[in-house]
């Protein structure tokens, strides 16, 4: 269970997930509200819950949720639930309840603001186990005061295949990108991401050509921004081929202000990008200091010395690519998904969760 199936690390690993436990001769549902990867799910070999989506300011969506997740429940009577994030934990417990169903709650907590972390973790005790997506979601989950040994830490996976000369030709085309080095960044255009760290540092650094793939609802607004810092910076919308977009760049730049796990930067580290990136815990518990450029959140001038640095530089640059994809052995798919594997076996085995 999760709250949309738009894109992000969070969907795409729900998607990994079903498709393995699928693949494995197990009956997996996947609830959501709705989002641009639902035809993903069936994809995947599982059947899709539509949920209507839910906001704090406005319960209806949440009661219409839970009434038709206890349906569900009572139909299909799971041995697990495995919510991901608070708000899929609460609904899920509540839709048990209501189902007058015992089953194991697991959850995925894919990271938080970090004042959230108080509040998160009194609705996460409705879970049985909460598996944190990287260790500084567990750390900021444990510092705010929830047991430790409820927790478990399984990063998550990521990892692509290079796309080849004619899939990037393609995408260079579709884009309209000239000759000059084309600098990436690729994520949800939320404020977690910081883009307007992005937009300020593009206008200090003009030469090369810069773009964003994603989508989310600042979208309008970071065009707007860009716009007025002289549109140095393309909001180009979603990306279906990733790689061949890794593989065009000179440069990937993340600019987040926090991270729990950033899958679409271990991605591009998996293909070998040269990166710079905010020394966010989320980032500097997982990426080794030689794999990127690591430079303070919210510094465009720190984010500019170092695209400049990377686009000048070639020892650097190829230094980077090596100890990328060096790194990236550490958070295989294959890995995460067998952990999740273990996960769900010992839940399964020892006593559900109170009902």
């Amino acid at each position: 269970m999760l709250p949309s199936l738009d894109a992000g690390g969070m969907e795409q690993l729900v998607i990994l997930l079903a498709a393995d436990a699928t693949a494995r001769g197990d009956s997996v549902q996947v609830a959501s509200g709705p989002g641009a990867w639902v035809e993903r799910v069936g994809q995947a070999g599982a059947e899709h819950i539509a949920l209507p989506v839910t906001r704090r300011r406005d319960p209806s969506g949440a009661v219409t949720a839970t009434a038709r997740l206890a349906r569900c429940i009572r139909r299909g009577r799971p041995q697990l639930i495995h919510a991901h994030n608070v708000r899929a934990t609460l609904l899920a417990r509540v839709g048990l309840v209501a189902a007058r169903h015992r089953a194991v709650l697991m959850t995925t907590l894919h990271g938080l603001a970090p004042a959230d972390y108080g509040a998160a973790g009194r609705v996460l005790r409705l879970a049985s186990q909460v598996i944190a997506c990287a260790p500084a979601v567990a750390r900021s989950l444990r510092e705010a005061g929830f047991p430790a040994g409820r927790i478990d830490v399984i990063t998550n996976g990521a990892a692509l295949q290079p796309a080849g000369p004619q899939r990037q030709a393609d995408l260079r085309a579709a884009l309209g990108l000239g000759p000059a080095p084309m600098v990436a960044g690729i994520g949800r255009l939320v404020p977690q991401k910081n883009w307007p760290a992005f937009i300020t540092a593009a206008s200090r650094l003009p030469g090369p050509s810069y773009v964003v793939a994603g989508e989310g609802p600042l979208r309008e607004e970071l065009r707007d921004m860009a716009a007025a810092a002289g549109g140095t910076v393309r909001f180009v919308g979603l990306v279906d081929d990733v790689p061949a977009l890794v593989g065009l760049a000179s440069c990937v730049v993340s600019t987040s202000a926090w991270e729990g796990l950033p899958l679409a930067l271990l991605e591009a580290l998996s293909l070998g990008a040269a990166v710079v990136a905010t020394a966010v815990n989320g980032i500097t518990d997982v990426v080794p200091p030689a794999a990127a450029v690591l430079v303070p959140p919210g510094d465009p001038g720190a984010i500019a010395d170092a695209i400049s640095r990377v686009l000048t530089d070639a020892s650097l640059t190829a230094r980077l690519r090596r100890e990328a994809r060096s790194a990236a052995a550490e958070w295989s798919p294959d890995r995460m998904l067998a952990r999740y594997r273990q996960a769900y076996q010992a839940a399964c085995a020892g006593e559900p969760g109170p009902a």
